[in-house]
């Protein structure tokens, strides 16, 4: 999967989230007393006795204790896991963003194509060692064919390079298209083991 494509991937996932929020708790409730009903189990929760506790004087009053367990599990429990779900995902979506639009020079040269370019090839140096050489890769991109590339492109597309025995012509270009064909798009820790190669 390309970054861009985990992007869209993920905003949609973030939106369907956002919608699940407002309607999810009622639709699982629902199924719930459905489930209770097939089971013949009672589809109630039990009411906690709250704790009474003797408190100073202060000058701001306490907030007033959720006596409905049903409301007291919505605010306590699901809105707080759903909420988690969301800000993750948009944490992640602003990561796979910014790789995106770091990669994003290779498919659409721009009239920035200097500037994207060298943002490029920053992100790919390591200390003194740069993957990319940015004088050439510029003037791959410029002598790079007009038809090329077309609407809608992804990098996994670009590749062509390869059947059609380009890759010595356009050295630089097929260095940064294998790195970012090859970023993984997933940023669990456990997970970073594992690369598309």
């Amino acid at each position: 999967m390309h970054p861009d494509v985990a992007v869209d991937i993920l905003k949609k996932a973030e939106t369907s989230l956002v919608s699940y929020r407002d309607t999810g708790f009622a639709d699982a409730q629902t199924s719930a007393k459905e489930i209770c009903e097939e089971m013949n189990v009672e589809a109630a929760l039990k009411q906690k006795r709250l704790r009474t506790t003797k408190r100073q004087f202060s000058y701001e009053a306490p907030d007033e204790p959720i006596t409905d367990a049903l409301k007291k599990m919505e605010f306590s429990f699901f809105n707080v896991v759903v909420d988690m779900a969301i800000e993750s995902l948009r944490e992640r979506t602003g990561m796979m963003s910014d790789v995106a639009k770091k990669f994003s020079v290779l498919i659409s040269f721009s009239s920035e194509l200097e500037k994207q370019a060298k943002d490029l090839c920053n992100t790919l140096t390591s200390g003194d060692h740069s993957d990319l050489n940015y004088d050439e890769l510029i003037v791959e991109m410029q002598s790079f064919p007009k038809q090329w590339p077309k609407q809608n492109m992804t990098k996994l597309d670009l590749v062509f390079l390869e059947e059609k025995g380009l890759k010595e012509i356009y050295p630089n270009m097929w260095v940064a298209l294998r790195i970012a064909v090859t970023t993984p798009v997933s940023v669990v820790s456990a997970e970073r083991s594992f690369s598309k190669l």
